[in-house]
């Protein structure tokens, strides 16, 4: 037994943490792609993705293409990062004083949770299409509180992904070491637990090994 081996775990504190044990256990050297690459905060100290997309480029090296409608032919890539926004922001919300929309003003989001929906499911079936047979997509998602309601979107997301095809290998936790809140100043009332932690899944391109059918 080798008395050096360190076995990979499924919570992490840091997004480099997370990726570079992804790739370590899945033999990533790098990724194919990643379809929503914005400023690529996500490689500092890693490999970058080998071809970079985002609807709206921010680098140079960045091809301007529709995560759900990518230029890329069937059956072509073997591993994809792919991190939407997950937050609701509402049609104005970039015209809300300051204080107001913090996340959504950083990182973007859907007018509605319905939009949310559609996105991610197009997305995933437009991945399928790109990927190898036994291809690997990396999802980034967060559960995410909407009009009132709490919605498990990682739940979603695995629903959605088995339904175009692919198979829910692995999950990965991501730990938020603060979160950006107005508890106390816009809002009085909780209703829901706040969320500190996101999820990044491992789906495959395989049949699946688990139906999860009841």
């Amino acid at each position: 037994m080798d008395k050096d081996f360190i076995p990979i775990k499924s919570v992490y504190h840091s997004n480099y943490e997370v990726i570079k044990n992804i790739m370590s256990l899945y033999k990533i050297d790098q990724f194919d792609l990643d379809c929503t690459y914005s400023r690529g905060l996500f490689w500092k100290n890693l490999p970058p993705p080998i071809i970079k997309t985002d609807l709206v480029p921010v680098t140079e090296d960045t091809i301007q293409a529709n995560s759900e409608h990518l230029p890329f032919e069937d059956n072509c890539m073997k591993s994809v990062m792919y991190d939407p926004p997950f937050v609701i922001s509402g049609k104005s919300y970039k015209e809300n004083k300051d204080g107001s929309s913090v996340i959504a003003k950083r990182f973007d989001g859907y007018t509605t949770y319905e939009k949310l929906t559609n996105n991610y499911y197009n997305t995933l079936a437009e991945l399928n299409r790109i990927c190898v047979p036994n291809g690997i997509v990396v999802m980034k998602t967060q559960d995410t509180v909407s009009g009132g309601k709490n919605h498990f979107t990682h739940v979603m997301a695995m629903t959605m992904a088995m339904k175009v095809g692919f198979y829910p290998k692995d999950l990965f936790i991501l730990i938020a070491k603060m979160r950006i809140n107005s508890f106390g100043s816009k809002w009085n009332k909780q209703e829901h637990a706040r969320k500190h932690h996101c999820y990044y899944w491992i789906f495959q391109k395989t049949t699946p090994k688990v139906k999860y059918l009841f």
